[in-house]
């Protein structure tokens, strides 16, 4: 999809102009990005069907990001886990696993500390 058809089905009001999407109106403002970066912006921008802008409005906007639902979903997880199994699951023999639940700690360890070690990569 090229800007100009991506332009044409956006939402616009009686005088041609974009409609608002959030409470108060956008300000210009100059971003400096790579080519790589604003190429990725409008191709998620176009698979939305909304602006390069609306993506990082949208990002920002968001009240949890990946990391903190994975993190949040795994903490409620083990919490679960030690109500349903008390506070030394292995002395009552339920829970058999102890070296798996030692790396259910290090994962989310990991997750919330240094997320990017998970994939093998460099902290940005």
């Amino acid at each position: 999809m090229n800007n100009s058809s991506l332009l044409r089905t956006m939402d616009r009001n009686e005088n041609g102009e974009f409609s608002l999407r959030y409470e108060e109106p956008k300000v210009t403002r100059s971003v400096r990005l790579t080519d790589v970066a604003w190429q990725k912006l409008k191709d998620i921008g176009d698979s939305k069907n909304i602006s390069r802008t609306d993506v990082i409005e949208r990002f920002c906007r968001e009240e949890e990001n990946k990391q903190e639902i994975i993190l949040k979903a795994l903490n409620q997880f083990i919490t679960d886990k030690k109500e349903s199994y008390g506070e030394n699951p292995s002395q009552k023999g339920e829970f058999k696993f102890t070296r798996a639940w030692d790396c259910l700690l290090e994962f989310q360890d990991l997750i919330q500390n240094a997320p990017w070690e998970l994939l093998g990569e460099q902290e940005d």
